[in-house]
């Protein structure tokens, strides 16, 4: 038998670990600030003002009760129930609604029953714009909306700030995000108010001069009326002769529980947006700062917007008919962030609302570089004419040299141009009817999806199909000399 044995090591066993390995071993980082880290708090009259429409309809309906009764004490009983309610609710919301900055992040804290937590990358912020409603600036107060490319930015925001807080957060998250932070003057108001004219004239000077509030007024009017006009005519020329043949009493009568009170609702919805839309366009300015388009805007509600030039992913021209005339057209820009509100509904960015050929032209390039404002679209083949025949002459596409070009619309003709280098995909649909007739539609469709599509309709198939393979052989070259790329 052998007393050999094995090799004896007389050095130490290694230590053991700090922790067993397991599981929690491997947990993931922290996603935010610990529960302890203090959170920034956003001003104490938010809740009160984001319930302004709320306040504002139960005042009517206590008003309404006071004039029917002369119960004035009933008034005053409301009146105290709801400052001690709204008082009590918004402090409590005010505890759980806050802010933290954690490292290249934004976490947005809000609710009481239901809590919520959002984490805005600071890495893929587009920009930081600056609001004002009127309600806001009663206070002094102000809110910021975020931009995220690939995101919904329109829900990333932060209300309510005093101005010049909510001006310091903003350069931060922007210096934080390695983008450039464009000076902001606030409160933005008429000289003489809050704003300096050696403050008006410290900032960018404008692409184009301000639109004039008549001109603007005018333009308004003018895209508004031949929908109402149309409707006027539709109803009246209705009445007249169903009135003729039944009775202008019965006619009359049921017109109005059945198609008069819901018209004249949407008539004055129509007036409504129209009132908004100049008001929101009044005192329009348009500058540019290094890579960013600024536009400040608002008469009641002002807000002040950045447009990062490498982030534009379309531009659209709108020509309503009643603008042609005078040669008018409206500019609006789309970028990479989605801005997408509820319902699908999307967002653009008007770089002009009103403007003449001249200007058009110079904001078209601003936006684009090189992109001109007239475009000579090709008209889909004669063959389609009977699928769209109040359309067809205003139907069209074309290849231009910097951009994909469409055009489509009746009562507003508009132009949507997509650069090459923000297509993200091309498709060629054709349907039965449009198989049986040789025709096909092309999609170019950019980042950011919905709104973001731009339609060749009822071309020809093998004219579809090489257009859609050429597009995307520039849109492959034309992105691979960006740099950087689109995130």
């Amino acid at each position: 038998m052998s007393d050999e044995a094995g090799p004896v090591h007389d050095e130490p066993a290694p230590p053991l670990a700090p922790a067993p390995y397991g599981p929690e071993a491997f947990a993931p980082a922290p996603s935010g600030p610990p529960d302890e880290f203090e959170r920034q708090r956003l001003h104490p009259l938010t809740p009160l003002l984001e319930s302004f429409r709320f306040l504002t309809a139960a005042a009517a309906a206590v008003g309404i009760q006071v004039f029917t009764s002369r119960n004035f004490l009933f008034a005053i009983y409301v009146a105290l129930a709801a400052a001690v309610v709204g008082g009590v609710a918004s402090l409590i919301a005010l505890q759980y609604r806050g802010f933290v900055i954690w490292g290249r992040e934004l976490h947005i804290y809000g609710g009481v029953f239901t809590r919520s937590h959002r984490t805005v990358p600071l890495e893929r912020l587009q920009s930081v714009d600056l609001v004002r409603p009127l309600r806001a600036r009663l206070f002094g107060l102000a809110q910021l909306n975020i931009e995220v490319a690939g995101g919904d930015g329109t829900d990333a925001r932060l209300a309510y700030l005093k101005a010049d807080r909510a001006l310091e957060l903003r350069a931060e998250l922007l210096a934080i995000a390695g983008r450039p932070s464009v000076p902001v003057h606030a409160p933005a108001e008429p000289a003489g108010e809050g704003e300096s004219a050696a403050e008006v004239e410290s900032g960018p000077a404008p692409l184009v001069p301000q639109v004039p509030v008549r001109k603007l007024a005018v333009a308004s009017l003018l895209e508004a009326l031949p929908v109402q006009v149309t409707a006027l005519v539709i109803f009246g020329t209705a009445f007249t002769v169903t009135g003729s043949i039944f009775g202008f009493t019965t006619v009359a009568t049921t017109l109005w529980v059945g198609f008069f009170a819901p018209a004249l609702l949407g008539y004055l919805q129509s007036t409504i947006a129209t009132v908004n839309r100049f008001l929101r366009n009044c005192r329009f300015r348009l500058a540019r700062d290094g890579g960013s388009l600024l536009i400040e805007r608002g008469l009641t509600d002002t807000s002040h917007e950045t447009v990062p030039v490498d982030r534009v992913t379309a531009v659209s021209f709108d020509e309503p008919v009643l603008w042609r005339s005078r040669r008018w057209r409206r500019v609006e820009v789309w970028t990479a962030a989605v801005a997408q509100q509820s319902g699908g509904v999307v967002r653009s960015t008007t770089a002009l609302p009103v403007g003449d050929p001249a200007q058009v032209a110079l904001v078209a390039s601003e936006a684009v570089p090189d992109l001109p404002s007239e475009f000579a679209v090709e008209r889909p083949p004669r063959r389609a004419r009977w699928r769209m025949p109040l359309r067809w002459k205003r139907t069209g596409a074309l290849m231009h040299e910097r951009a994909f070009v469409v055009r489509h619309g009746l009562m507003v003709n508009t132009y949507i141009a997509l650069p090459y280098a923000r297509i993200q995909s091309v498709q060629v649909v054709q349907g039965r009817i449009q198989r049986m007739q040789g025709l096909a539609t092309v999609r170019a469709m950019t980042a950011g999806g919905i709104g973001h599509v731009a339609r060749a309709s009822h071309r020809d198939v093998r004219e579809a199909v090489a257009m859609a393979a050429e597009l995307r052989k520039r849109a492959d070259a034309a992105a691979a000399l960006e740099a950087p790329r689109l995130s």
